[in-house]
């Protein structure tokens, strides 16, 4: 009699009113509820639970905020006891849609009631303020609703998980039904039939039983989130119903609304522990753990997190109400992210004349010079259009650059910058510490005994940007793993049975070091790169960062350096514009996607055509081939990149030639900045004797100068010119601090001619000093008249005699350009 008492006590359900009454409220707040400033009668949540019928749709998505201002205590009682309220949230769904299809007076058919009666609905929670970080998680929030934010970093298959189990007794037949499971297989106790006392031998009836779609999702602590000396924390996601799971993929920061709770640790109860397990015997038999002789077993639980939405880092809806409005707006840029005080700021930031300039500023305030460095990787930023041709080739619109140089030139600083910055995702690594597998993707075990993919840095950074330090520092085995994913933007997979193809959609920035620590300019770029020449050709920019000597540079450099480390310097007085401000303008100008005119084409075509010429002789050979640099369609697919993500900074749906003039500037500075042809200071339409003689004349003590002392060519070295430059501007800025105070009224061109004679130790004969002497005033000829770097300026005396241009070339004063810097690129 007592066994039979106790087997009803098991079949009677206790009535839990609290949670009941929350089901009666919240089905009013799904019934009434109505958007405010809306002018409709249709109820918000009532039309869309009726939409729920669909077969692809099992989940409601309720805005708490709406429900907080609907009913502060009801949503306080939820975020408390969430777990325990949540399947009669569900069931208040189920219920409206079957009183509201009665009501309506329609006649349904056998199908749609049948689809009421036995699926299953569930709801979904959005706009919930607080945000959890994984590490503090504690055993309070367990079964309370909660946010938390993580990166996704592996996802499993999707499979059917039994939910509820109805069972048939082998020995005598009854049925068990509505067995709830509890995260894993749950058989009944004990038969319900009287007679029999059957306790282990049950079978499950598929048909009876009812199933849901299940995925497991692996996420990780963000690098932002993550203290310094800890290693990244992970935990489970737990996601059923059918419209919520293959919603995220791995590289995805999302936020997770749900409830933390405990689980049974089924990989320890299936292998055991291998310790404290003893038999009779003495001897370990692997499975649970404790005294198996006296009946005593502990079993391991560990902690996951049940999902009921998953939003995507910078939106505000889940991701199944974003997909759909994608899909009835397919093809139309969406701004509805954005709140109208943004899109005030973003409509005065396209207006700015200078908006390459401030954003440089804005974006890199604690890094001196380097502008084009800096537009180089803002250019990234941005990004060029992927397209996919006719014939189903994928053509990628990420930009990768490479910044190279000698040690202590700020590369580090460059590729931290963007990893704390970037709008969209952003992974650092170093290419030393990183092997294939963590680069790209590995094959790894799961727990419950199959293989999973693990995601890599390209796999996290798809859509976004993967900054690799030290890339020189990488094995060549890891340089060629990444072959595929810098140009196809893939990752194939063939190991342990998995074939796949993942994406790494991603722009790659890069930072090396040259061979022997520091850059050889009698070497060629190849020469002082370990590169492979296929990972050289895949990248897009390559800026070379050499640590030169320069007094000018030098002192600005130490300054600002000692001002930063006394606190004197202010990073913020020259920022116009904020870091939020500049994501949401990345965010708003990459949604745009500019296509090429005609004349754009043919400005293209040509520039193209001017690269290659630039590089090659008539001949199609290569012109010092030590320095030169090959010019191949790559580098046109590159200026094409460029120029999209230039018209993209400035929001135009068209690609305008000027785009293209500073794309192709970018291209040569970079590719070409240290393969600089040597300087001719005699254009072709001189006569150079007559030059010759010119100067000659004005020296009655010099020797006459015969034809076989006349150079064959005035070219000198790029290096040479660029020290003669900086000699130049270095004497005329000294004598500009005495022209302020009245003690001096400048330097004459032949002053400053004579004074850099003087500066020579090289000249040896009378024809070194007329060759020295026609080299000094060619440079100054172009200082002043092709690159404007020096300005002519008339005497007093000079101006009252009118002579014009005689006066000009006489021996006029000479002071620098203001806007010329000298740690611009020369």
């Amino acid at each position: 009699m007592d066994v039979t008492d106790n087997r009803l006590n098991q079949t009677q359900r206790i009535k839990d009113d609290l949670s009941e009454k929350c089901q009666k409220l919240f089905r009013d707040f799904l019934s009434e509820y109505k958007e405010p400033n809306v002018e409709t009668d249709d109820h918000k949540y009532l039309t869309e639970s009726l939409e729920l019928i669909k077969p692809e749709r099992n989940t409601l998505f309720v805005s708490f905020k709406e429900l907080t201002n609907w009913d502060q205590e009801l949503a306080i009682d939820i975020t408390n006891n969430y777990y325990r309220f949540y399947s009669y949230l569900c069931r208040s769904v189920s219920a409206l849609i079957n009183d509201e299809k009665h009501k309506s007076n329609e006649e349904l058919d056998d199908l749609t009631l049948n689809v009421i009666k036995n699926k299953d609905f569930y709801v979904g929670f959005y706009d919930f303020a607080d945000r959890t970080k994984l590490r503090e998680l504690r055993a309070s929030k367990i079964s309370s609703l909660v946010k938390i934010v993580g990166q996704v970093v592996r996802t499993h298959t999707v499979h059917p998980e039994l939910i509820s189990g109805t069972f048939e007794c082998m020995d005598c037949g009854t049925e068990v039904a509505n067995v709830e499971q509890q995260f894993k297989y749950t058989l009944p106790t004990i038969c319900r039939n009287t007679v029999c006392s059957n306790r282990s031998k049950f079978r499950l009836l598929l048909h009876k039983s009812r199933f849901v779609d299940f995925q497991k999702v692996r996420i990780q602590e963000l690098q932002a989130d993550l203290p310094r000396g800890c290693i990244p924390r992970s935990l489970d996601i737990v996601i059923r119903g059918g419209d919520r799971v293959e919603c995220v993929q791995p590289g995805d920061r999302a936020d997770f609304i749900g409830c933390l709770i405990v689980v049974p640790d089924v990989a320890q109860l299936i292998a055991g522990s291998g310790g404290l397990v003893r038999t009779e015997t003495g001897a370990g038999d692997g499975g649970l753990t404790g005294l198996k002789a006296l009946g005593v077993r502990e079993m391991t639980h560990k902690m996951a997190f049940l999902s009921s939405s998953t939003i995507l880092e910078g939106h505000e809806l889940p991701v199944q109400l974003e997909e759909r409005n994608i899909d009835s707006n397919s093809g139309a840029k969406d701004f509805s992210m954005f709140k109208e005080e943004e899109i005030r700021r973003i409509e005065v930031m396209t207006k700015d004349r200078n908006l390459f300039e401030n954003i440089s500023k804005s974006l890199f305030p604690s890094i001196f010079g380097n502008e084009d460095i800096k537009r180089g990787i803002i250019l990234q930023l941005f990004g060029g259009i992927p397209k996919i041709t006719t014939e189903g080739t994928h053509l990628r619109g990420d930009i990768n650059v490479c910044v190279v140089g000698d040690p202590s030139t700020a590369k580090s600083q460059f590729l931290k910058i963007i990893a704390d910055f970037a709008p969209v995702r952003a992974i650092y690594t170093s290419g030393k510490a990183s092997t294939a597998a963590g680069l790209t993707a590995a094959v790894v075990r799961d727990e419950d005994g199959g293989f999973v993919i693990e995601a890599g840095a390209l796999m996290l950074a798809d859509q976004g940007i993967c900054c690799i330090d030290e890339f020189d520092k990488m094995d060549i085995r890891d340089q060629i793993a990444i072959h595929e994913a810098m140009e196809q933007q893939t990752i194939s997979i063939t190991k342990a049975g998995v074939k796949a193809t993942l994406n790494a959609r991603t722009s790659i920035l890069a930072a090396a070091n040259p061979i022997g620590g520091t850059y050889d300019r009698t070497k060629s770029l190849r020469n002082n790169l370990s590169f492979s020449l296929p990972i050289m050709s895949r990248f897009d920019l390559f800026f070379i960062l050499l640590d030169e000597c320069n007094e000018t540079t030098d002192y600005a450099i130490a300054e600002r350096i000692i001002d930063m480390h006394n606190g004197t310097v202010d990073n913020n007085e020259d920022v116009t514009y904020s870091l939020d401000d500049l994501k949401n303008y990345i965010r708003f100008a990459r949604q745009f996607k500019p296509k090429m005119t005609m004349e754009s084409e043919k400005y293209l075509v040509e520039t193209y055509k001017q690269l290659r010429l630039s590089g090659c002789d008539n001949g199609g050979g290569f012109k010092n081939n030590k320095q030169s640099w090959r010019i191949t369609v790559r580098q046109l697919e590159s200026l094409i990149r460029l120029s999209e993500a230039m018209a993209r900074m400035y929001c135009s749906d068209y690609v305008e030639t000027n785009h293209i003039k500073e794309a192709s500037r970018l291209l040569n500075k970079s590719i070409l900045k240290i393969d600089e042809p040597d300087i001719n200071l005699v254009d072709e339409d001189t006569n150079e004797d007559e030059e010759m003689d010119d100067i000659t004349e004005d020296h009655d003590s010099q020797k006459e100068v015969t034809d076989s002392t006349i150079p064959t060519s005035l070219k000198i070295p790029y290096e040479v010119y660029k020290s003669m430059t900086d000699m130049f501007v270095i004497r005329l800025q000294r004598e500009e601090i005495h022209i302020e105070e009245g003690e001096s009224e400048g330097i004459k061109r032949s002053e400053l001619i004579e004074w850099y004679l003087n500066q020579c130790s090289d000249i040896e004969t009378e024809t070194d000093l007329v060759h020295k002497k026609l080299i000094c005033d060619r440079v100054i000829d172009k200082l002043i008249n092709t690159d404007h770097i020096l300005i002519a300026l008339q005497t007093s005396e000079q101006i009252t005699t009118g002579e014009g241009k005689e006066s000009e070339t006489a021996d006029p004063i000479l002071v620098v350009h203001p806007d010329f810097v000298v740690a611009q690129d020369f």
